[in-house]
């Protein structure tokens, strides 16, 4: 930044503004012969790229007063075209500039019965209210919070210090939290936090895992216990890499396709029964045969993989057995 005319102090009241539309080619020098019909200019900042160190055809620029400001964006935002540029010079005020200016207050922690004049009557002892909005729902009930503007920067200062964490209204057990409201800048930049927190929630709360043909049950391969007749199977009550309770059958009914209704009786979930495939030390395949171990023979594979354990007996297997043959 530099200061531009001479005798001019830039004070609290100076006002930035942001300026779009202008050459490239311009200087601070010649910037300042443009805007100086508006007031009194006390700063210029050209906006260059990082890379090139070339203006971006945009800057900052500061007047004295609000008034100035004012008469700058009334004189030329959309009205005057600096050549060779086309478009119309875009004069507005700087983010965060307008807010400050407004002198707007956050009031947080108010008693739902609280009226605007119950309101108005705590906060008018320290200056002009300007305006005073107080946040309400879709039933028009307050929402215990407003914003409020007072005429001069001096007097919301005073508001803050005086009832911030220090004064209660009557019905309410709290203190009022009173502090500046934030700025259009802030409150996007809040939101984008907030995405991204719950964005970064989101993926660290889901452990990945492998898919499943059980949806959200998630297989692999594990160690197995002590193989039996050459064959591997797992240790009842244990799925996949997820363990969890099997079920004992007990006294139900079932009507098994060639065989007709049988009963089941209480049986202990083992693993495969004479699998196909070779067995791996140390390890076993994903899915697991829920029935009984009765010795090596072949089993009807219409009697399902998985599922409910059943205990067949020795007429039913070989009575399977010849129908397959």
């Amino acid at each position: 930044m530099a200061e531009i005319q001479e005798g001019v102090i830039m004070a609290a009241d100076a006002v930035k503004l942001f300026v779009g539309q202008i050459p490239k080619h311009f200087t601070q020098e010649q910037l300042l012969t443009v805007f100086r019909e508006a007031g009194n200019v006390c700063e210029i900042n050209i906006i260059k790229d990082k890379a090139t160190k070339q203006s971006r055809g945009c800057c900052f620029l500061t007047y004295a007063t609000r008034k100035e400001a004012d008469n700058a964006i009334n004189s030329f935002h959309n009205k005057r075209t600096i050549a060779p540029v086309n478009s119309p010079l875009q004069v507005k005020y700087a983010d965060g500039e307008l807010e400050r200016l407004e002198h707007k207050l956050f009031i947080g922690m108010l008693p739902k019965s609280a009226s605007d004049a119950d309101i108005k009557a705590v906060f008018s002892r320290f200056g002009t209210i300007k305006e005073l909005q107080v946040v309400r729902g879709s039933q028009q009930a307050t929402k215990g919070c407003a914003f409020l503007k007072y005429e001069t920067k001096e007097q919301a200062m005073a508001a803050i210090e005086a009832i911030n964490g220090i004064h209660k209204m009557e019905g309410s057990t709290t203190a009022l939290v009173v502090k500046w409201a934030d700025t259009e800048k802030e409150r996007q930049a809040r939101k984008v936090q907030k995405s991204q927190a719950i964005t970064a929630g989101a993926v660290t709360g889901i452990a990945p895992q492998q898919p499943s043909l059980f949806g959200a049950v998630p297989q692999g391969y594990i160690a197995n216990t002590t193989p039996f007749n050459g064959y591997a199977y797992q240790a009842a009550g244990a799925y996949g890499m997820l363990p969890y309770a099997v079920p004992a059958v007990q006294n139900q009914a079932m009507n098994i396709p060639g065989l007709g209704t049988t009963n089941l009786t209480p049986v202990q979930s083992v693993g495969y029964l004479n699998s196909g495939y070779a067995n791996v030390t140390g390890l076993q395949y994903p899915l697991a045969y829920q029935g009984a171990l009765v010795g090596q023979g072949v089993v009807n594979p219409t009697y399902g993989t998985t599922g409910t354990a059943v205990s067949l007996s020795p007429a039913a297997v070989a009575a399977s057995t010849q129908k397959t043959n």
